[in-house]
This record gives C-alpha cells, structure tokens and sequence, in this order.
C-alpha cells in the first residue's frame, strides 16, 4: 500500500508559518510548499489505485470509533476571565466565543503542558470499549498544532515545555494495538490565522487573503499529517469549504498522498452535495430512518467536545450502548467522542462509562461489528442489526409476559437464542403473522440482552403501510417510501433529510398507502432543484391514474419549495400504490426530493 512521499527536507529547511507574524520573510516557506513539496510527490508515479468499495469496507465492518477533542482550550476548561461556556455549549470553541484575542490565546497556550498523557493508556481505553478507530484533533479551530508541525511553531512541541508529539504517540499505540489511527484537521477555520474563516475581533475581514492561508498553512499541514504519521484510516475534515474547488484540492491532496485514507463529508461546503467518502450526521444527530448511504454520527458523552469542568451531564453506559445500536441499527457508524483534561487525564466519568461499554462489548461485539440496517420496524421493545441471515435482537426493555413480538418478518425463524446463550434454545410460535420468541424470566443483561434469530435467509419484511386519520392528509416522506434503481434516501447538514440521485425511468420512489376515505386528493410535491434539472419531467402514478409535472429549479444549494399538482381521485377504500420517477432519461439528478402530499378534497368517510 501506498502511503506517498516523506518530506524530510522540508522538515530541515521550512522556515516557519509565524513568521510573518513578525516580519521575517517567508519567501523561501512559499517555495519549498508550493513547489518541492509537489515535486516530492509526483517522484512517486505508481499511485495505488482503489476503489470505493475497497476504501470503505473497513469503516462498513468496524461501526464504533473514538473522537478526542484536546487543545489549549482543555486548559481553559471552559472559563476565560471569570466568564463561564454555559453548560451545553461547546467548550473547544472558547476563544471564538469571548472573543479572546489571538496574542492571549497564543499567551494562555504556553501553559499547555499534559504530563499526565499515555498513549498507550488512551488507546488501550479505546480497545477495550470495543472501538476499533480512533481519531484526534491534530488542529482545531483555534489555529494550534497538536502535533510536530514544520509549517507553524504554533504547535505543542515548540510551543509549550511538553516537547513531544502526542499525535506520534497515538499512532504508534494504535498500530501496536490493532486501532485505525485517524486524524480531525479543521481545514477552512483557524482563528490564530490573519487569513483563515472565524476570526473577524482581531483580523478585518475585507484584508483577509484566504487563499494564502490555504497554501502557506492548510494544506501543507495535511500533507504533514498524510506523510509523517502512517498510514491514516480517515482525515475528518469539519466546517466545509467556501467552494467545491476548495474542497476537491483537499480532496484530491488526500488521494495522492494516502489512496486508502477515507475522507468525511464535512471536506465540502454544507450547500452542496457529498463529496467526501461518507456523510456525516449534525453533531450528536441521529437520522429518523435509515439512509442508504454510509454515515456516522459524532457524538459527546457530556454535552460538550472539548473539556469542561463546569460540564458533569455525563451520559450513563445504557445511554451509549442504546444509541449505539440505534445508530448502527440505522446503517451508522458512531463516533463517540472524549475530552481529555489538560494534563492528559481522561475525566474518570468517561472512563467508569467506558469500561461498562466495553464489558457488553466484549460479550456481544458479533452483533455490531459487520452488522447493517435492520429492515425491520421499530419496536417498544428495543432495536435490532443484521448480519447475512440471522437478525440480533437488542432488548431493551423486557418483556413482562416473557413473549417477545417480532412483527412484519416474512423469513421463517428456523431458530433462536440469546447471544451469550447460545446453546439454550428458545422458543418460536407464529400468531397472526407474528414471531413470538420465548424468553427466560429475567433479562441476562440489565442494559440490553441481544437474541439471535436464525433465519431462512436474509430478513425480508412488507414495505410500510401509510395510514391517515380523518380529514389528514398522507404525508409520503423518505421515511415510509421504498426506493428502486439509483433513487437513494440521503443526508445533508443543509439540505436534510431527502431522496436524490435518479436519473432515468428505472429510478422511482414508492408509497404503500391504506385509504379509509374516498374521494379527490389535492397533490403537493416539495423539493429543491438545481438549474441543470430544469423542464425535467416526472410522472407520478396512484390507482391507475398519471399526473405529470415538470421541475422548477428552486435555486442553487439546498431551497426547498413547494408546488401544486393536479388532483387524483381514489374510489374506493382500501390499498393504494402511489409512485413516483422521472418520465425520461436524464443526464443529471432529477431533484432533491422532500415530500408529496395529498390532501382530501371534500372527502367522504367509508364506513
């Protein structure tokens, strides 16, 4: 595998990013990063080529990865002058919120020194949750180096009396200890930065050159990271890009360097669409429903990122397993973060919920690890993941007759038995189209015991039923729709939730509608559109009947409008397919899609 060129040079002859900063010229930093450093790359011709598929896979089998978020804003903790972060906003992000000029926040910077930080220790916490990456904050927001950076001395090493490179450390454990190594790297924003996004308190907006900030800083950093620290599992770029242009160089600087590294969606501006390897969900988000394409979801196990001594909202074991298996019940991966103390302690709560996460791990991991979306509906009960035929329940709750439902599964349940249990087999009975599973009289973990269903083959279920109550409108979202061909259910941090990515005729979205009332029904179709989908048609088909449309663009990135169709007439109660897809072949996306609607127009009730 290739891992692209080492800069040595560049490590002995770099003059530093600060320079500027005090007058001394950086003619000769310019030229080595805009030119030797290309040159050192293009002296390695036979780039690995890999596919998507190839880049992904791990990340599809490995679902639960550690975030740490660590900077001088630990050492503050939340506090800056007397003035408190309110419990429930971010603490990493201090010194934008106060304002805190650059030359004190450098000042404060000084006194960074984590005496108390193990590598091994960090990693081998990671480990024995059951997480299998791991991924630091090598620079936030705030401009600072967490590693050994060549382009700025505004780093740990040269900047504080620790003098070592903890981001080495953690990717020397993480190879020894069997971790992916990853590293977050905020690429637009950098508030120490005359020239970087965030700070307009001490640096006039209008003089901002960012485009230099780009190439004296931004990328040479990435290449510092992509070169001298192993092989990366993913770069975790955050806070999107001003232009597609922008973030495709980041892009592309990832490819060449490291062709395995994944890239998080966050590379691209939040207007437009994925560009990275996977979506990212909002901070601590989670999807209603699963989407049907590869996302994580960031989360804290307090309320904040960065440590916070006034922050004690700590999330129990429970909290954690259940969200876990939610997000991976979902087709999710989850990034559970951590904020180390400034000396390098981990806070001991983190540490408690942890170990707790880490025993029912280590005794139910086959039904995380390699597991994808259930198809299944929601149950009171709990959630449940999938792996090839057999299906893992996740109990949450247990039941009070012992009788386990499991409706909607049209596989037969050739057998059963808890994870931890597997050679007591438990009983099945089939009532009105439902799975019954009989189970022991009292839970075997008191925060979630998983039961295998052995299955006759890989789960399928009914599509779901959209019912509607008096006078109400259906309500056809991406939730309860069904889609065929390239029509793909997505996430966008600005566009939200919405079904893109058709094209043709063999590209449709799907409803299962139960009608109880007869009568006309005024359709609505909301969605946003680009101008390249201009005049594109759609047809949309429901009880025999055609209504055709055609796409209005909305505007550029994500502008959801909402637009009159014509009516439909349902005639009798009783089960409805309602469908939609483009009424020809297109060379481009035929819309964002939202919702349809179609509401009763004077409607009659059946009794």
């Amino acid at each position: 595998m290739s891992h692209g060129y080492t800069v040595p040079t560049m490590h002995s002859i770099q003059q530093p990013r600060d320079a500027r900063r005090v007058g001394i010229t950086v003619a000769l930093c310019i030229f080595w990063l805009k030119v030797a450093v290309p040159l050192g790359a293009q002296s390695n011709p036979t780039q690995e080529q890999v596919t998507d598929a190839e880049r992904i896979e791990w990340f599809k089998h490995d679902k639960f990865g550690m975030f740490i978020h660590w900077g001088p804003y630990s050492y503050l903790a939340g506090e800056w002058k007397g003035k408190q972060i309110p419990v429930g906003t971010e603490a990493e992000w201090i010194m934008q919120r106060f304002n805190i000029p650059a030359a004190e926040y450098r000042e404060m910077a000084h006194n960074l020194n984590p005496t108390q930080f193990r590598a091994e220790e960090w990693v081998n916490l990671a480990k024995s949750t059951g997480m299998k990456y791991l991924a630091i904050t090598a620079k936030h927001h705030d401009g600072f180096a967490m590693y050994h950076s060549q382009v700025s001395k505004y780093n740990i090493v040269d900047w504080t009396p620790f003098k070592r490179d903890p981001v080495q450390e953690l990717s020397e454990a993480c190879r020894k200890n069997g971790i992916r190594f990853c590293v977050y790297y905020s690429h637009r924003e950098d508030w120490d930065d005359p020239d970087g996004y965030g700070n307009n308190w001490d640096f006039d907006r209008s003089k901002k050159n960012f485009n230099r900030y780009l190439e004296e800083k931004s990328k040479p950093q990435l290449r510092e990271l992509l070169s001298n620290y192993g092989p990366l599992g993913l770069v975790w770029f955050d806070r999107g890009m001003d232009t597609p242009e922008h973030a495709r160089q980041f892009i592309e600087i990832v490819r060449q360097l490291q062709p395995r590294c994944l890239i998080n969606g966050r590379v691209g501006s939040y207007g437009e669409d994925l560009m990275g390897d996977y979506q990212d969900m909002n901070d601590n988000g989670m999807p209603t429903g699963g989407l049907q394409e590869y996302w994580e979801t960031p989360q804290t196990l307090n309320t904040t990122w960065g440590y916070s001594k006034f922050d004690q909202q700590w999330k129990t074991s429970g909290d954690v397993i259940h969200r876990m298996v939610e997000i991976i019940g979902k087709g999710g991966n989850y990034l559970l973060n951590i904020g180390p103390m400034a000396d390098g302690t981990i806070p001991s709560p983190s540490v408690a919920t942890l170990r707790r996460v880490g025993m029912w791990m280590q005794a139910n991991s086959e039904s995380i690890y390699g597991t994808s979306a259930s198809p299944l509906p929601e149950q009171p009960w709990g959630r449940s993941t999938v792996k090839g035929d057999k299906v893992y329940l996740h109990v949450f709750s247990w039941p009070g007759d012992g009788s386990l439902p499991v409706p909607g599964l049209k596989n037969e349940v050739i057998a059963a038995h808890a994870l931890t249990a597997p050679s007591r087999k438990l009983e099945i009975s089939l009532v009105n189209g439902t799975s019954l599973i009989a189970l022991p009289a009292k839970p075997l973990d008191d925060l979630d015991t998983v039961i295998v269903l052995q299955l006759d083959g890989p789960p399928k279920v009914d599509p779901p039923i959209v019912t509607q109550g008096s006078d109400a409108p259906f309500e056809l979202d991406y939730l309860s729709a069904v889609t065929t061909g390239k029509a793909t259910k997505r996430f966008n941090r600005e566009g939200k939730f919405h079904i893109a990515k058709w094209t043709n005729t063999q590209d449709s979205i799907t409803w299962h509608l139960l009608v109880s009332q007869v009568g006309e029904y005024q359709m609505r179709i909301r969605y946003s559109a680009r101008q390249e989908s201009k005049d594109a048609k759609f047809v949309i088909t429901a009880g025999g009947q055609s209504v055709g449309g055609t796409v209005v663009p909305t505007g550029e990135g994500y502008q959801y409008k909402t637009f009159d169709l014509d009516t439909i007439k349902f005639s009798n109660a009783g089960r409805y397919v309602v469908q939609i897809k483009p009424a020809a072949d297109y060379d481009h996306n035929l819309m964002y899609f939202q919702l349809l609607e179609l509401a009763p127009v004077g409607p009659r009730m059946v009794e």
